[in-house]
């Protein structure tokens, strides 16, 4: 009776769950397979499964999973476990990108989650381009980098815009191919890359399409949204920080003069 309750826990339910939580080293003793969570998976032939919708030229605010409405943003799955069993951090690697992208757990109880993979690359993607990188870059990657420096700064619908500072980021590296294809296990990419390291997979990257009038008003009102509540968050720090101040001000005005004592 037991066994059969236990076989039917989801192994990709939210919140800390039976298991260890492993890491690489750990998985690489023991010689386990983790097995992705399917929603961070490429998109099914079939539509087997849900998938993660996304361009990573923008927050992940933006991200929205395949079974949910045009206006609602990306919040079921965000705390389930990335991988089975869960690891303490995982490493995402590809031809499309200059460097590796490491992904920590932010709870070492939970393992590393969906929400932890996708801030990850949200990161990475806002990350500058090193002047190093830069310089390893081919003469068509280079031109490929001018055109989306450009093209990501332009009034062109579908990217950031003027808002970007006015460097090489990561994902200008990404030409077009700005939209998150999933990741999956590649173990020749692995070993061509990082000699073969466990807990490391293959971020695919996929060419953005156009986006249609009512995908546009719902992208621009998400973005709004996270920029409001990013302005709010601001205020708060501010207001933190400036009642912090005043408060230390007034212990130290009232300490005593040492030729008081």
């Amino acid at each position: 009776m037991y066994a059969n309750q236990f076989d039917k826990i989801d192994k990709f339910a939210e919140g800390p769950h039976y298991g260890p939580v492993l890491t690489p080293l750990m998985v690489k003793k023991v010689r386990a397979r983790p097995e992705l969570n399917p929603l961070l998976t490429p998109p099914p032939e079939e539509g087997t499964h849900d998938f993660i919708k996304w361009n990573m030229l923008f927050s992940t605010a933006q991200c929205q999973r395949s079974c949910d409405p045009s206006h609602r943003s990306w919040s079921n799955g965000r705390n389930a476990p990335a991988t089975w069993p869960r690891v303490t951090s995982l490493r995402l690697v590809s031809r499309a990108i200059p460097a590796p992208i490491e992904v920590p757990a932010a709870s070492a109880e939970a393992g590393v989650t969906c929400g932890d993979v996708i801030e990850a690359i949200c990161n990475y993607m806002n990350g500058r381009l090193t002047q190093q990188q830069y310089n390893t870059a081919s003469d068509a990657q280079k031109r490929v980098l001018s055109e989306a420096y450009y093209h990501n700064r332009s009034t062109a619908q579908g990217v950031p815009g003027g808002r970007l500072p006015q460097t090489l980021l990561r994902f200008d590296w990404l030409g077009q191919d700005t939209m998150y294809g999933g990741c999956e296990a590649n173990e020749q990419l692995v070993r061509d890359l990082c000699g073969g390291l466990p807990c490391v997979y293959e971020l695919k990257t996929v060419r953005r399409y156009p986006m249609s009038e009512q995908e546009i008003e719902e992208h621009e009102r998400r973005e709004a949204e996270a920029e409001s509540r990013r302005s709010r968050s601001r205020r708060r720090s501010r207001a933190t920080s400036r009642a912090t101040s005043v408060a230390t001000s007034r212990v130290a005005s009232e300490q005593p003069e040492e030729d008081e004592y």
